[in-house]
Order: structure tokens, then sequence, then C-alpha cells
């Protein structure tokens, strides 16, 4: 178990010094422009819903897409999956790492929100991380099946658009019900969220078999 631990931590390290801290530094940019574009001071409820769920939420695309970006490179792959630590396991922790530290923005942007007299609660937290979470799964599925980051992204910002015009036709995955009122898609993106992972590792498994 030690040993495991120790290989863990080693893999999350590396991840952090040589692939993560770039994402994390575009997602910080962006909590300052929503900041700065939608003001954050003395909002009410529904007010306070719209930067986190109109700008802040593409944070999730920025952490959670880039996953399977190291391994582009066929030198790098081949040489991940000759060690003894499983591909998709190392793929499990740079995940786990990139939905801990959405989650550490998302709070801190809504804890600043509440510093800042906006009528902000845990559920405005959920609802922000849960859109974040599935435009990043989004992003996280489609570059992982594609094996090209790129188109990743593009799908996750296609589908981040989409929702400005087409409420009715996506209905419980519409992003930004919270800013209409509404909370209950958000238990439906946090589900979908779930699937699109599970369905991205299965999917690479299955992969990986014919090889």
């Amino acid at each position: 178990m030690g040993l495991r631990l120790r290989a863990a931590i080693k893999i999350l390290s590396v991840n952090l010094r040589h692939n993560f801290m770039p994402h994390l530094f575009i997602a910080l940019v962006i909590a300052f422009l929503t900041q700065a574009l939608f003001g954050i001071a003395s909002l009410d409820a529904r007010e306070a819903a719209q930067p986190l769920e109109r700008l802040l939420s593409l944070t999730g695309t920025v952490l959670l897409t880039p996953i399977f970006l190291p391994e582009q490179n066929e030198d790098i792959r081949d040489l991940i999956r000759s060690k003894r630590t499983n591909y998709l396991a190392v793929c499990a922790l740079r995940l786990a790492c990139s939905i801990f530290f959405l989650a550490v923005v998302m709070g801190s942007f809504t804890y600043i929100m509440q510093c800042c007299e906006s009528a902000v609660s845990f559920r405005h937290f959920v609802g922000g991380f849960a859109t974040a979470l599935f435009l990043g799964s989004l992003g996280f599925l489609f570059a992982g099946i594609s094996q090209n980051t790129i188109t990743g992204y593009m799908v996750s910002l296609i589908y981040y658009m989409i929702n400005f015009g087409m409420k009715d036709e996506l209905k419980n995955l519409y992003l930004f019900s919270m800013s209409a009122g509404s909370f209950n898609e958000k238990y439906w993106l946090l589900g979908g969220s779930a699937v699109l992972m599970a369905a991205t590792f299965l999917w690479l498994c299955k992969a990986s078999r014919t090889v």
C-alpha cells in the first residue's frame, strides 16, 4: 500500500510540475476576467449565478480537457505505457487532480463573492461546479477518444456557445439554469459528467486491448 501511495504522489508531483500549472494559470486568468467583466459585489441570487455559469464555468474546459495532452507525443506515450503503473491509472490521477483544483477555483471564487456581499450559497458553488465539470467532461471525452486535445476543446466550446440560443432544445442539460431560477438541471449535469468520464475510460480500456 505504501508503494502505491508513493507512486501516486510521484505521478501527481510530475503532473503538477510539467503539465498542469499552465492550465491552472489560464483558469485563474478566467477567474480574474470573470470578476472584471461581471462584477461580483452586492448581487442577488440570480445575478450571482451568471458569472459562475456564463464565464467561470470555462475553467472546467481548461482543466479537464488536456488530461491526455502529454501522450500526443508518441515517444512520451510509448514511454508511459512501458512503465509498471497502468496508463489509465495515471490518467485517473491527473483527472482527480484537475477536478480537485476546479473545486478549489470555484469554491474560492464563490467565497470571494460572499465576502463582497453577494447572495451566494453552497448551492451556487455546486451549480457552478456542475456546469464547469460537465463542460470539462465533454472535452475530456472527445480528447480521449480522438487522441486530439484540440478536438476536445472545440466540442466543449461549441456546446458552451449553443447554450446561449438553445435553452429549450437542451432541456435538462442546459448550462445556465441557475441564472433562470432553476437548479434541477445541475443534478443532470453532475450525473452526465460521471457518465462521460466513465465512458472515456471504458473506450480507452477497450482501445488498449485492441492495440
